[in-house]
């Protein structure tokens, strides 16, 4: 259930910043170890650490678990995590379609300039 208000909680794009993440990390202590997971990976979007699981992890664990909202916030904040997907042509329509709704205008900047080969011949 905490998953689900998450992902929903996300869905609005005045919680999608980073003060308003961390504003979340004194109140995880007493979650379960699966829900801390989901947190730690969040937190791991808003810290440079070394230690941090990298962009392209956070976006598998977040796919794995099936939580969109927090899919297309990795997507915000590191577009260029797209390049390395390996995803068919076919589906980038509606990949484009999702940044477009969900991520902010320079996210779908990056994601254009990294795809150009999908505006070839328009």
């Amino acid at each position: 259930v905490m998953i689900l208000l998450l992902n929903t909680w996300l869905s609005y794009k005045e919680n999608r910043t980073k003060s308003a993440i961390m504003s979340l990390q004194s109140c995880t202590t007493n979650f379960r170890e699966d829900v801390k997971a989901v947190f730690s990976h969040l937190f791991s979007l808003c810290n440079n650490d070394a230690d941090n699981p990298s962009p392209n992890e956070i976006m598998d664990y977040f796919v794995h678990i099936e939580m969109w909202s927090g899919a297309t916030l990795v997507l915000d904040t590191n577009p260029a995590v797209i390049k390395t997907m390996g995803l068919d042509t076919k589906v980038m329509a509606d990949l484009l379609s999702t940044v477009g709704r969900c991520c902010s205008l320079k996210a779908m900047w990056e994601v254009l300039c990294n795809e150009q080969d999908l505006l070839e011949g328009v």
